[in-house]
């Protein structure tokens, strides 16, 4: 028999806090999910999973060291950019609890996966802004070009599961606007909207506003209207410190527009602060 879905995750999230590091448990502790935001008609099959896990549990397949709040494993003090993204990849096997980080991918070229033009074009920009060659982003027609540069060698770049760990030490906080999946959708699913998107929504906008007015020189990049919500909510108006884009998905909507891991850095540097090493 069907189970509420809210139910189910308060079963799963039950103690939550404690899966914060120290730092970001202190800050966080007096946030209370929404769970009385979520629709309460929402039902969860017996064989469908909510996915990332939590921290120390195991799901067949998952990532290693994935779980659901996997992104809070940066100090707070050492964020100068927050990646803000809608909700994990739609599979427990490349879902890693970090914004535009698919996991069990060791070789660039298996991101020709269905659901994986978002981390294409990600990996485009990216390119773009660390070489300072824009053609590498021109057009979602790129990436074979690219993905044969990187397998020759002539572009630089870690293997496809360790990028994410750079971005991370360079002070990069890989957030997602809802930090669970449980069903999916490109046009997006009432687990989505009215479920998880909810759910997490007051703690999401608690680390943003803790961000935002920390003293800390940080910038806000918002893919996707989810996103683009969420930093309304916090406050986080688009301008100078907030880039928003379309959902990397979009492929060419967002690579036609300037790059937005190129504007972040020059907006840091203007701050006075390092720029994230991409």
């Amino acid at each position: 028999m069907p189970t509420s879905l809210r139910d189910v995750m308060r079963d799963v999230l039950d103690g939550w806090h404690d899966d914060l590091p120290p730092a970001w448990r202190d800050i966080l502790a007096p946030v209370e999910l929404g769970f009385a935001d979520m629709d309460g008609e929402l039902a969860l099959e017996p064989w469908e999973p909510v996915f990332p896990v939590r921290k120390g549990r195991l799901f067949p397949g998952q990532p290693r060291g994935a779980h659901m709040l996997r992104a809070f494993d940066i100090e707070p003090q050492q964020v100068r950019c927050v990646v803000l993204g809608q909700d994990p990849y739609p599979s427990p096997d490349f879902s890693t609890g970090r914004a535009f980080e698919a996991g069990n991918v060791a070789e660039w070229r298996e991101l020709e996966k269905m659901f994986s033009v978002s981390i294409r074009t990600v990996m485009q920009m990216i390119v773009a802004a660390r070489t300072g060659e824009a053609g590498w982003a021109g057009s979602t027609a790129d990436w074979p070009r690219l993905r044969t540069a990187i397998e020759a060698g002539t572009v630089a770049l870690e293997p496809a599961n360790a990028v994410a760990d750079r971005w991370v030490a360079s002070g990069a906080l890989l957030l997602n606007a809802s930090l669970t999946l449980s069903r999916f959708q490109v046009s997006i699913d009432p687990h989505q909207s009215r479920g998880h998107l909810p759910l997490w929504r007051p703690l999401i906008v608690a680390v943003l506003r803790h961000l935002a007015g920390s003293g800390q020189k940080v910038v806000f990049l918002g893919f996707g209207e989810a996103a683009a919500q969420t930093l309304r909510t916090a406050g986080i108006m688009e301008g100078d410190d907030c880039i928003l884009r379309e959902h990397p998905a979009r492929g060419d909507a967002v690579l036609g527009l300037p790059n937005p891991f190129i504007l972040g850095n020059e907006r840091l540097k203007a701050l006075g602060a390092a720029p994230i090493d991409w």
